[in-house]
């Protein structure tokens, strides 16, 4: 994927696949800008941008989210919205971007973002994915399986009882 390009769009199907990431992402409550981008980003799918302001935060779409949304065995697209989701609350929720602000790392960041995004899908497989790959980021750091799903489990009461 990396080394091509999408298929060709046209007009019309750029803008159908703007209303839809646009629509998905408000739905989940993103602020801000939505793009959608018909290039190969190598992101995953989608990328969050901080602005000076939430209004001013940006939400970058890439076709290999639809790709990924197309595969029954990858992500949905709202998994993916969720997940840069789930970062724009770590940088703006008051009461958790004050308690992480400079404090994370890229992979702590990455579960986070994961674990708030899988509260925001209403779709149990999204919910699950999202949850299965902030696990999976624990146990590529070295926790066992068991522990990182308690981990997990955790951090979803929490940010439950804060949002």
């Amino acid at each position: 994927m990396a080394d091509r390009s999408p298929p060709p769009l046209t007009g019309a199907q750029r803008r159908i696949r703007h209303s839809r990431v646009a629509r998905i992402a408000r739905k989940l409550g993103f602020v801000g800008a939505v793009e959608y981008r018909h290039v190969y980003s190598k992101s995953g799918g989608a990328q969050y941008g901080q602005g000076q302001t939430a209004a001013d935060d940006l939400l970058i779409v890439y076709a290999e989210a639809f790709d990924r949304d197309a595969n029954p065995d990858d992500f949905s697209l709202t998994a993916i919205l969720a997940h840069e989701c789930g970062h724009q609350i770590l940088a703006r929720h008051q009461r958790i971007a004050r308690q992480v602000k400079g404090k994370l790392s890229d992979a702590s960041e990455e579960i986070l973002a994961a674990v708030l995004g899988s509260l925001l899908c209403e779709e149990v497989e999204d919910q699950d994915n999202l949850t299965l790959q902030a696990a999976a980021i624990l146990a590529d750091h070295g926790q066992s399986a068991a522990v990182a799903i308690q981990r997990i489990q955790g951090l979803r009461t929490l940010f439950e009882e804060l949002l």
